[in-house]
């Protein structure tokens, strides 16, 4: 059934609703039920659109978290083999390389080439009647890192060993600050996608990601849209356009640019199914009020209701995606920071104990040295576990209240942000806070204070490029009554009296890179969550946004 034969079936019913009760005051009423419909339609469609843009977005900023764990990975391995000075023994190459992938789980194949020729993959050295040193020294991936002597990121569309289409990260590894090899850890494309997507698509939408040349590298179940998709695709390609959407039929497909690999990730929206289903679903609610037509005057309303709670919906759906845009824009900066404090710890373990076996393999694992890998080790352990807890805790998905100890909480979000902030040349300052217990809800008070601190942060940075000594946030705690306040102080540039009247509101934002709904869902967290608020308590030098909340928050 297409959507005109619907769009007719409802004028006929309206109609015959007016004759079988003879009443010409009821044409109003018809009218501005099909405007309500057709306003309807405008409005899904539209709000459809705007979810897939974020849920593109979303996965693009998930897979730039994704490939630079991995590559982080990849560069403490090759650090490993540089300073242990194993690069030229075959036997602990082989056995690293092993070591390596067995702790590696995020890999599904790990191989290194050296610049004689000679290549591991998961700890076994390939003979050369499988491929020749000829042959070796040509692949893309070893030749691309190899020239640049940096990072290298390189797709294969059918890999020699693994038989599928693949990613291969690969890093350098010098000797005497000199290139020796090209380490990679190879991952199937097809299980990148599922692992960044991380979140179900609404009902008649599909995600999916394209190479610049229109190459879609993601099943899809509509076989005739992605080869649609993959002709505009080259269409574009060829005449070297950028790409920021696709209209093909009555979709709208939105695309964003993943930047380090020249990739596409695209979200669209079946937008005719879903009108049709809202459609089928309105005549089958009016076709039962038909039998009932002395409920007449009720249809208007029963059909504007219908088309509210459908509009509510995809609206609740669009500002969760958002939402979690918003967060993860917040979180991206801190993951990258504390990845190093969480995996520092593991890679030491990893890398005390591989050494611990290659000295007693080879006779030389005194006592004393076992002793002080042990302490090293525990030590590690130690730090580890205190980073965890703090890591779990802030990022727990339930949002149960419970009583903390505030000064505790707050130094607790600024020992994960400790790598980000010192990276930007960032301080923080301590003022007026006490041990003082508080029952709220303590996650949510450390995602807002994320989201101004990371604003302070940002326009410190801007403010002064060449003057790091004065980055400094103040952070400032009083307590009034019922009420806690935590003001977050800044001297950088400030924010004009035109946007400080409207900085909370929808998509506004004093970031030169900003999305403008860091603030606008911070607000709203502050008031649904906590029964508190945020206010800019002073727009210019010092830049002061304050929280507050309750002190004894009801469960």
């Amino acid at each position: 059934m297409s959507l005109k034969i619907l769009r007719t079936g409802f004028l006929f019913f309206f109609f015959a609703l007016i004759c079988i009760s003879g009443d010409l005051l009821l044409v109003p009423v018809v009218l501005l039920g099909l405007n309500s419909y057709n306003k309807a339609k405008e409005k899904i469609i539209e709000l459809s659109d705007k979810n897939n843009i974020a849920v593109s977005k979303n996965i693009v900023s998930n897979f730039q978290i994704w490939l630079d764990e991995r590559l982080n990975s990849l560069v403490r391995a090759s650090k490993f083999i540089q300073n242990s000075g194993i690069i030229d023994d075959d036997a602990k190459v082989a056995n690293f390389i092993k070591l390596f992938k067995e702790n590696a789980k995020e890999f599904d194949l790990m191989q290194l080439l050296r610049e004689d020729g000679e290549i591991f993959v998961d700890g076994q050295k390939i003979s050369e009647e499988a491929m020749s040193k000829r042959e070796r020294a040509g692949l893309i991936w070893y030749v691309e890192t190899k020239n640049t002597n940096a990072p290298s990121v390189n797709f294969m569309q059918n890999h020699k060993i693994l038989k599928d289409s693949t990613l291969n990260l690969c890093v350098p590894v010098e000797k005497d600050n000199k290139f020796k090899a090209a380490l990679c850890g190879v991952v199937r494309i097809g299980t990148i996608f599922d692992s960044i997507k991380n979140f179900s698509l609404a009902p008649n939408s599909y995600s999916f990601l394209v190479t610049h040349s229109g190459e879609i590298l993601t099943s899809m179940a509509d076989i005739t849209l992605k080869r649609e998709i993959e002709e505009k695709f080259k269409e574009i390609f060829l005449k070297d356009e950028d790409i920021t959407s696709l209209k093909i039929g009555q979709n709208l497909i939105q695309v964003a640019e993943i930047p380090t690999m020249n990739w596409f990730i695209g979200a669209g929206t079946n937008n005719e199914e879903e009108i049709l289903a809202m459609t089928r679903e309105a005549l089958k609610n009016a076709l039962n009020l038909l039998f009932a037509f002395v409920a007449l005057a009720f249809l208007a309303n029963s059909l504007h209701n219908f088309m509210y709670n459908k509009i509510k919906k995809v609206q609740d759906e669009y500002e969760t995606l958002l939402a979690h845009r918003a967060k993860m824009s917040e979180a991206g900066e801190l993951i990258s920071g504390i990845s190093h404090q969480f995996i520092q710890p593991v890679n030491s373990l990893k890398l005390m104990l591989s050494s611990a076996i290659m000295l007693k393999k080879e006779g030389k694992l005194s006592d004393e040295e076992l002793l002080n890998l042990l302490e090293k080790g525990q030590s590690s352990i130690e730090l580890l576990s205190k980073t965890i807890e703090i890591f779990r805790n802030f990022y727990k998905s339930a949002e149960n209240v419970s009583e903390f100890d505030i000064q505790t909480s707050v130094r607790n979000l600024i020992t994960l942000m400790h790598t980000e902030l010192s990276r930007a040349n960032v301080s923080v300052k301590f003022s007026g806070f006490e041990e003082m217990k508080v029952c709220q809800i303590e996650n949510i008070i450390q995602q807002i204070l994320l989201i101004l601190i990371h604003n302070a942060k940002d326009s410190l940075v801007e403010s002064y490029k060449d003057e790091p000594l004065k980055r400094v946030i103040e952070l400032k705690f009083r307590s009034f009554e019922d009420k806690c306040y935590i003001g977050v102080y800044d001297s950088g540039g400030g924010v004009s009296y035109e946007m400080s009247k409207k900085i909370f509101t929808w998509l506004n934002t004093t970031k030169k890179q900003g999305n403008g709904i860091g603030l606008y869902f911070a607000k709203k967290l502050a008031r649904e969550k906590l029964n508190g608020d945020i206010t800019l308590t002073h727009n210019l030098k010092p830049t002061i946004f304050e929280l507050s909340f309750e002190k004894n928050l009801k469960g």
